[in-house]
């Protein structure tokens, strides 16, 4: 088996490695990531990007722009992301607290933290054993001694 320390050290691997694609994913300049797209579900269509973008809207004299292409977002002057660096860690952060979401979205992650909690639960065990041991002799004695307070 392996200790802790190499767990550790392949847990703090990829978890660097699964943030920064999340990071590729969530900062690129798509539709999906522009603060003025909207999806609307199209009939026959599916769901299809609109630029709501004022600046985009009026400079083109028109009432709707379809923002559906990476292309189109890639030439937009008018781009904002609405993701950030901070949102997309603490994003991350949250499903890695989260062992339901960590197992679907990062199974390897998943099973690294559940190593890293086994193993420190084992140490973690016997310290609470002999902390309740303790904590029964220390009430022993006080009832012996009438040291109630």
């Amino acid at each position: 088996m392996r200790d802790k320390q190499e767990i550790l050290e392949k847990f703090y691997e990829l978890r660097d490695v699964k943030l920064k694609e999340r990071k590729k994913l969530f900062l690129s300049q798509t539709p999906r990531n522009c603060l003025y797209n909207t999806r609307l579900r199209v009939k026959d269509n599916g769901n299809v990007g609109f630029c709501q973008n004022p600046i985009v809207l009026g400079a083109l004299r028109a009432r709707v722009f379809v923002c559906n292409e990476d292309d189109t977002a890639c030439h937009c002057q008018a781009y904002h992301c609405k993701n950030t660096d901070e949102f997309i860690e603490r994003d991350f952060a949250e499903i890695l607290a989260s062992p339901a979401r960590c197992g679907h979205e990062y199974p390897k992650l998943a099973v690294l933290i559940w190593c890293l909690q086994d193993v420190r639960g084992a140490h973690g065990r016997a310290e609470r054993f002999w902390s309740s041991v303790a904590s029964v002799f220390k009430s022993v004695i006080r009832l012996i001694y009438f040291r109630w307070w």
